[in-house]
Parts: structure tokens; C-alpha cells; sequence
């Protein structure tokens, strides 16, 4: 259920249906993209802070056969050495022909694996427009594109049943939609609440930020540019820790063209 109202200035029926269409419309193309991105490969790049330490991991993400698979780039922002790229590409085509000649229980298996971490994955993102109740708040100008600025707080009374739904409904958030398309940007949000994650033993706390960015790849279609987590976490409620994380997508490209060039890479090789 989304609920949605408007603060300001205006007819408020008008405003309502404005707002509630804005809302609506958005969680259909946030879907659409969602369903869209296996399409595309992409680069991605993964990284840590832990205290002063940084650490990175840069792979080429491509489908092979209805899953994912990561060949590996870079570590800590260094290409790797062309002996260790020459390994990294005979895996890939070793992997191509593994799962080309699986048996169809392994292939079952292994996808069913796949979508199940990919859902867990987007949980947070797609989940986001049925716990919180919007407001729109104004308008704005983010990364060249006119926007709608939605201001984000937990549906009174919300039952969370995921560990995604449980974060969603600690949080009060913004969110920025395209003002033409009505494509989400941009997602920000802030635990205010802590929230129980493995029942006793840990919960996400007060000051954890998540923001995720969208960014246009075809007139029709925006997937996910940057996703960053300040996790502060506290663990049987002794030990608290924080995080940083931060994963970059970038060099989106249809997927069949991007696999299509490293196996002739491989094949040269």
C-alpha cells in the first residue's frame, strides 16, 4: 500500500492525485528497471573502509545463461597483471562451456540460487516505496535533471517480515524522481530508530545512512550508478562497529555484446 500526501502550497485534491500518480508511477518504472538490468553488463567496483583502511575489488559483471558471473579487473584500483588476466579470461570461457553442458537440474539450481540473491539484493530499493508514507516537498535540479524532491517516513503501524523491511521501517528518507520520466534518481536514507536484524543478537543503529543512485542507460530505462552504506551495527548489544561500503556501476553495455567480446579476448589468448 503507498499513502502519500502534500505539504505546500495548491488545490490539495489536485495535489493529492499529482502526488500519488508521481508515487505510483515511479514504483512501476523503479520495477521496470529492475527487471531490465540483467540485459546489461557492467563494471563494478566494490569498496570497503574500515577505519583509515580502504580496499576495492573492479570486476566485469556479465549474465551467462540466467546468472551473473564476475570477472575480476583490478584490486585496489591495480589492473591486473596480463598473466593473471589471461587465467581470469580462460575461466570465463571454461564457465561458458561448463554451464552450456550442465544437466538441467544443475542449471535450475544454480539460477534459483541466483534470483534468490538478486531479490535479497534489491529488496531495499524495491521495498522502499511500500513501507514509507510520502510527502512532496518541492522540486529541484539533480545531476542536470528537473525533479521531484519526496520526503520519506515508516507507515504507522507497518509489520516488517524481511530483514530489508525491518531497516525500512527504522528510517525516514528522500527521494528524488525525474521529473519527465518519473524514474527514481536518487534514495537517501537514515536509521533513527535501531533495528533488530538477527532478533537479539545484532541491530542496525541510529546514524546508519544508505543512498542509492540511479542513472539513465537508454531513454527508457535508469539502473542503479552507486549504491553507499554507513553501517553501524551493534552485536549482542556489547559491541558496536562501523562500516563504510561503496559499489559503483558504470560502463552499462547490452550484455550479449559485452560477452560476445571477452570470449574473442579468450580465444586469443
Amino acid at each position: 500500500m503507498l499513502i502519500a500526501c502534500y505539504c505546500g502550497i495548491g488545490s490539495a485534491p489536485s495535489r493529492a492525485l499529482e502526488l500519488s500518480d508521481i508515487v505510483q508511477r515511479a514504483t512501476a518504472a523503479l520495477n521496470a528497471d529492475w527487471a531490465a538490468d540483467p540485459s546489461y553488463a557492467c563494471v563494478e567496483k566494490d569498496e570497503t573502509q574500515k577505519g583509515e583502511k580502504l580496499t576495492s575489488k573492479t570486476f566485469e559483471v556479465v549474465m551467462i545463461d540466467g546468472s551473473d558471473y564476475h570477472l575480476p579487473l583490478a584490486i585496489n584500483d591495480q589492473p591486473l597483471p596480463p598473466e593473471r588476466k589471461r587465467a581470469e579470461l580462460m575461466k570465463l570461457k571454461n564457465e561458458v562451456a561448463k554451464r552450456t553442458n550442465e544437466s538441467p537440474s544443475a542449471r535450475r539450481s544454480r539460477i534459483n540460487a541466483w534470483k534468490k540473491q538478486r531479490d535479497e539484493n534489491g529488496e531495499l530499493l524495491l521495498d522502499f516505496p511500500s513501507v514509507l508514507s510520502f510527502h512532496l516537498i518541492g522540486e529541484d535540479s539533480k545531476d542536470g535533471y528537473p525533479a521531484y524532491v519526496l520526503s520519506a517516513t515508516p507507515i504507522p503501524g507497518f509489520v516488517p517480515k524481511t530483514r530489508a523491511t525491518k531497516v525500512l521501517a527504522g528510517v525516514e528518507g528522500k527521494a528524488w524522481v525525474e521529473r519527465d520520466t518519473l524514474h527514481p534518481m536518487l534514495v537517501e536514507c537514515t536509521v533513527v530508530t535501531p533495528v533488530p536484524v538477527y532478533g537479539a543478537l545484532a541491530s542496525v543503529l541510529p546514524g546508519t545512512e544508505i543512498e542509492i543512485k540511479m542513472t539513465p542507460v537508454t531513454d527508457a530505462t535508469w539502473l542503479i550508478d552507486e549504491v553507499s552504506i554507513k553501517l553501524n551495527v551493534s552485536k549482542l548489544h556489547l559491541f558496536k562497529s562501523t562500516a563504510v561500503t561503496r559499489s559503483t556501476y558504470t560502463q552499462y553495455r547490452p550484455n550479449s555484446a559485452v560477452l560476445e567480446e571477452l570470449l574473442a579476448k579468450a580465444d586469443k589468448e
